[in-house]
């Protein structure tokens, strides 16, 4: 019997152990900057004890010694012992610390053009762009000579001038430093962060331009209403089929979404609220009860579910949206009752980060509350705008009056600092749902409290068009600029959309890498810099949802053919490679783009790219289809049902033959179609062929020419007709096809019509802007990656490429299945990225010769 018991103990020690060492959470370790808070004792009365890979840069009690610039970010393995009884467990972590960052001298300010309306106040930004004496741009603190508050002259045409002062010198990591604060009452004012500000200054000017309300100067964009240039079709009416990556990745992640266990991610809610927590097992990694972030994955699985009812039409995911909306009404009620809480909060923690982040307090103390109350808020949004919860807005509105109340006591000043400060001033969209609970709500203290979020740092230099974002952290504000769109389209304010389709644009042309990814260490760098920054911590998932979030609402006011092409290349190229393909929720936090790097999937450590991940595969159809008054566009080619009230039409596309496409259409209620040529078919090459499946009938092509597609033909005893013989049109050096009915055609002859659209794939290599010998290859659709064990660069001569930029068909040959290629010179084996496995060592991008 004693011996039973012993063995009992040992086992509830091991047991207790195991769960304390996979509670253990010591924050983002992903880009340490500051000392690690290290807990020594685990969630069961464990003990933990720590020892580091190498204490010249992380010391065992998480002290952090950051290497001067130039040095380079260290890697450093700690190791957590967790002891219980007479059982023990260990838990590395992996901790990027980063290296300072560089110093600067700054050689002048970007000048500052404005409108006002006459009469009207105004503000001054507290951040302008500068140019620092080594080539960069970096958004620094301006000191306006009389202040930041004014009123313009009641004067249409004045032009106002006002001057300030940058300081001359400086580093991104004292931009957002709270140390120049002598108390909370006196936090905000850029005067006080820089009380010498005439020694060692640079001067900045800002002109303002009076107008009329409306009005437009040469200088700036003007503040107007802009029409919708075209509609977008919501991929709700999109029905993904086959085996296509995407279509397979949505559907796994169906599955794990339905068999989710809701109780865990409500246990923090309940707790805080005071409410029985239904003995749910807590949850791990950056959600786990100790975490500063706790809550913001309840907020992705309510827009995962909501997304996943839209792009399915299954009921299925409707309970336990319903579930989760519920249970969050109850802890909004619990909470307004409890001391210190004020009516509308709902978070799974209490108010204290919120007030510790008005006293400029900052990470890792804090940890971005208005993050994670952005994730809970747009959940509850998108259970509301796609699944009809009213409950669910019933709790936005509450979070949204509770933001407003809470912001408004607050001068601008203060909120420029907040907004300003690294991760713990991250706000994720609160600007982009507040505008969305302002359209559906109309209540104008949403719009208000949307504009608190204005983020001068950011916001300034875009509508100044300089390309400040190195040393940004890149999801920090990529979801700021969603918000500017939505701000766009519920006030009008054109500087809003100026601003994002600049940032977009830079984005797009300067920060990406081959996949569709942006940003290194989580951070944005220099312009250009690519082929220098290549490592295992590239490419963060979650920003890449934010940008195809970004390019899609543009889309709708500037359809640039370039927005497009984004979309179908990043969905399929790194939110499809992002996967793990099972049916385990796992998503990868970084793309590896090192030589021999290895895809790791996040499942325990609930971090942003797996909540991001939970959602980004429902939203595959965005932009597939759009319409204005004459013309139904088909943008992206996707095996999948389509229907609403402009078509009905369904599309065919085998991932191993990615450049052929077929569709039919039951319906379409405009008179032209237009097919978007992708950016990859080799010299905007496409072919289209029409067939008719019934009666005979006349299309005019895009060179005003009639086209006469003759009549099917049924063979005797046959039960359908046999399409006839086609008519081809074949461009070349375009980006879209347009065929249109006559006059004399009626509008159900579409329903008459099958389409083929053949596009060239061939083989191509990115070059990396600074380093042109480092290229990624592709081939068609899909950028490829060599699988190789090797962890140095790889070789390969192509060859020489053509006037269009492709390889010759020779350098490759098939190897085993449709997507293996082997590179003939070189013997590397190429595959899509996408179908990667996990911990198989590839290479992202290798050194393109010629020889």
């Amino acid at each position: 019997m004693a011996g039973n018991r012993s063995t009992s103990h040992i086992s509830e020690d091991s047991r207790l152990a195991r769960l304390d060492a996979e509670l253990l959470h010591i924050g983002n370790t992903g880009t340490v900057e500051f000392d690690l808070t290290l807990p020594s004792v685990g969630a069961n009365g464990s003990t933990v004890s720590w020892s580091s890979g190498d204490d010249h840069w992380l010391e065992p009690d998480g002290t952090v010694h950051r290497p001067q610039f130039g040095r380079g970010d260290r890697m450093v393995t700690l190791t957590a012992t967790v002891r219980h009884g007479a059982a023990s467990e260990t838990r590395t972590f992996e901790v990027r610390v980063l290296e300072q960052r560089a110093g600067f001298t700054v050689i002048d300010a970007a000048p500052l053009s404005l409108t006002a309306d006459a009469g009207a106040r105004y503000d001054l930004p507290a951040f302008v762009a500068a140019h620092t004496d080594d080539g960069r741009t970096v958004a620094v603190p301006v000191t306006w000579d009389d202040g930041t508050a004014h009123t313009a002259s009641v004067t249409a045409g004045d032009t106002i001038v006002h001057h300030g002062v940058v300081q001359h010198a400086g580093s991104p990591d004292d931009i957002a430093s709270p140390d120049d604060i002598a108390s909370p009452d006196n936090v905000a004012s850029p005067d006080n962060a820089a009380p010498n500000a005439r020694r060692g200054t640079v001067p900045v000017t800002a002109t303002i331009h009076v107008g009329t309300s409306g009005s437009q100067t040469e200088t700036a964009p003007a503040r107007t209403v802009a029409y919708q240039r075209i509609s977008p079709i919501p991929f709700s009416h999109a029905r993904l089929a086959g085996e296509w990556p995407l279509s397979r990745n949505q559907q796994d992640r169906f599955f794990y979404l339905r068999d989710l266990d809701l109780d865990r991610p409500l246990r923090e809610f309940r707790r805080t609220a005071g409410l029985d927590d239904h003995g749910a097992e807590p949850m791990t990694g950056w959600d786990a009860p100790d975490s500063q972030l706790r809550g913001h994955t309840l907020g992705h699985l309510m827009s995962a579910y909501a997304l996943a009812y839209a792009a399915t039409g299954d009921g299925t995911m409707r309970h336990p949206l319903d579930y989760l909306v519920g249970s969050l009404a109850e802890v909004q009620r619990a909470l307004a009752a409890r001391p210190g809480i004020h009516p509308g909060f709902l978070s799974a923690y209490d108010e204290t980060q919120f007030d510790l982040l008005e006293r400029l307090v900052t990470y890792p103390t804090i940890w971005a509350p208005y993050y994670t109350l952005h994730k809970i808020l747009a959940g509850l949004l998108d259970a509301y705008r796609y699944a009809g919860n009213d409950t669910a807005l019933d709790l936005a509105r509450g979070i949204g009056l509770w933001t407003y109340e809470r912001l408004r006591k607050l001068p601008r000043e203060r909120l420029q600092r907040m907004w300003s400060l690294y991760i713990a001033g991250e706000f994720g969209g609160m600007n982009e749902s507040l505008a969305i609970l302002y359209r559906i709500d109309g209540d104008p203290r949403f719009l208000e409290a949307a504009r608190m979020f204005d983020n001068d740092r950011l916001l300034t230099p875009m509508l100044q068009h300089e390309d400040a974002l190195g040393g940004m952290h890149a999801n920090q504000h990529i979801p700021q600029v969603i918000g500017w769109v939505e701000m766009f389209r519920v006030c009008g304010d054109r500087r809003y959309l100026d601003a994002a389709r600049f940032f977009a644009d830079t984005v797009l042309d300067h920060h990406l890498y081959a996949m569709g990814g942006t940003g290194e260490g989580e951070m944005f760098h220099d312009p250009d810099a690519i082929g220098s920054l290549l490592d295992d911590d590239t490419a963060e998932s979650c920003a890449t949802y934010n940008m195809v979030k970004l390019v899609s609402r543009l889309y709708e006011f500037d359809p640039d053919r370039r927005y497009v092409d984004y979309l179908d290349w990043a969905f399929l190229n790194h939110i499809a490679a992002s996967a793990s393909r099972r049916e385990d929720g796992g998503s990868t936090y970084f793309m590896p783009t090192r030589p021999g790097g290895r895809k790791r999937f996040d499942l325990e450590e609930n971090s942003c790219c797996h909540g991001t991940g939970l959602e980004s595969h429902f939203l595959a159809a965005s932009c597939a289809f759009a319409s204005d008054a004459r013309t139904f566009m088909v943008n992206r080619y996707l095996p999948l049902l389509f229907h609403d009230q402009t078509a009905s039409l369904f599309m065919q596309r085998d991932y191993t033959n990615p450049g052929r496409a077929t569709m039919s259409f039951t319906r379409l209620n405009r008179r032209a179609i237009s097919f978007h040529v992708p950016d990859w078919s080799a010299d905007g090459s496409v072919t289209l062929r029409v067939r008719s499946r019934r009666d005979a009938f006349d299309l005019m092509d895009d060179a005003g020419a009639r086209i006469h597609v003759g009549a099917a033909t049924r063979e005797p005893g046959a039960l359908l007709p046999t399409p006839s013989d086609p008519v081809t049109l074949r461009r070349s050096g375009v980006r879209q096809v347009t065929i249109t009915l006559p006059d004399d055609e009626d509008e159900r002859t579409w329903s008459n019509a099958l389409f083929e659209l053949t596009f060239t794939t061939r083989f191509r290599l990115i070059p990396t802007p600074d380093r042109p010998d480092v290229a990624a290859v592709a081939w068609g659709p899909y950028v490829l990656a060599a699988l190789d064990d090797r962890q140095e660069m790889l070789t390969a001569d192509f060859g020489q490429a053509d006037g269009s930029g492709c390889l010759s068909d020779d350098e490759f040959e098939q190897g085993g299945d449709p997507l293996t290629f082997i590179h003939r010179r070189s013997g590397l084996r190429f595959v899509p990225l996408t179908f990667v496995e996990a911990d198989r060592p590839y290479h992202l991008y290798v050194r393109a010769v010629r020889e």
